[in-house]
């Protein structure tokens, strides 16, 4: 069967004119709302003090450990002796400071160990180990 005759001669159009201006209505609403949320954070405020009030919870700190075995903690290399110092200075500082150790899946196992070792007996209770989700 030919169904040809039964169409008409009309090709469809593709009009690209609106498809340029909903975007560029999209963009500007987009800028304007980001200006408005930029906005309401730069506001200078002073917040009133109460006895209750506490400090915000504090970060963790970042132990990186790469492939070839070199330790930096929170972006500054140092030696596993150096991190001991500084880890324990932390601990006596605040006793439950929560580090991330974020060790390269390509690091021999017994330099991960070592450096776990070294953060237990500088009295870190709580360690995440970072991984990336599948």
């Amino acid at each position: 069967m030919n169904f040809n005759k039964y169409r008409k001669g009309k090709k469809p159009v593709f009009m690209i004119i609106p498809m340029i201006d909903i975007i560029f209505f999209l963009l500007v609403f987009f800028m304007m709302n980001s200006l408005q949320t930029v906005a309401q954070k730069a506001l200078a405020v002073q917040l009133p003090q109460a006895q209750s009030a506490s400090a915000p919870a504090q970060l963790p700190i970042i132990m990186t450990l790469d492939e070839e075995g070199h330790i930096t903690i929170d972006n500054k290399p140092v030696s596993i002796t150096e991190s001991a110092t500084i880890m324990k200075k932390h601990m006596q500082e605040n006793a439950n400071a929560a580090v991330v150790l974020q060790a390269d899946k390509r690091t021999a196992h017994g330099q991960v160990v070592a450096v776990m070792d070294m953060l237990k007996t500088a009295g870190v209770k709580r360690l995440s180990i970072a991984a990336e989700q599948k």
